[in-house]
């Protein structure tokens, strides 16, 4: 019989729920979210991107995209430029600020990483990513 404490599905999306909260909650200390990490990531990344690109990387739908880049454009962390090859798109980047916080945040992930890793070996870390990524084949 089923049983949803034993499904992998639920497993995995609990655990995956506590490690953003807790993600979240160590970035709060410097006044920041988690998503907005996140974003500062990928726009430092790419130098500039559409906010369509931004949204499929972060896997979150345009129009929240388009709330968090007005939160982080307000916060004069990013700032949008009209294309210059297509006036239709816009793209994101950093302002100096901006660049200033991710680079500032970003040992904060590494450190993140390194406590959620502690005591597990790179071999059981290599056999669950491909584990969870033949789970994801099979259903997509």
């Amino acid at each position: 019989m089923f049983d949803l404490d034993d499904c992998i599905a639920f497993i995995t999306n609990k655990s995956a729920k506590k490690l953003a909260d807790e993600f979240n909650r160590r970035l709060q200390e410097n006044g920041t979210t988690r998503v907005q990490w996140i974003a500062l990531f990928y726009i430092g990344k790419a130098g500039e991107i559409s906010q369509k690109e931004l949204s499929d990387y972060m896997d979150i739908k345009e129009s929240s995209m388009v709330r968090l880049i007005d939160r982080m454009e307000k916060e004069e962390l990013v700032e949008r430029r009209k294309d210059s090859e297509d006036r239709r798109i816009t793209k994101i980047i950093l302002t100096d600020k901006g660049k200033f916080l991710k680079e500032e945040l970003m040992p904060r992930g590494q450190e993140f990483q390194d406590d959620v890793l502690k005591g597990i070996s790179k071999e059981n870390l290599e056999i669950f990513k491909e584990v969870l990524q033949r789970m994801i084949d099979n259903i997509c």
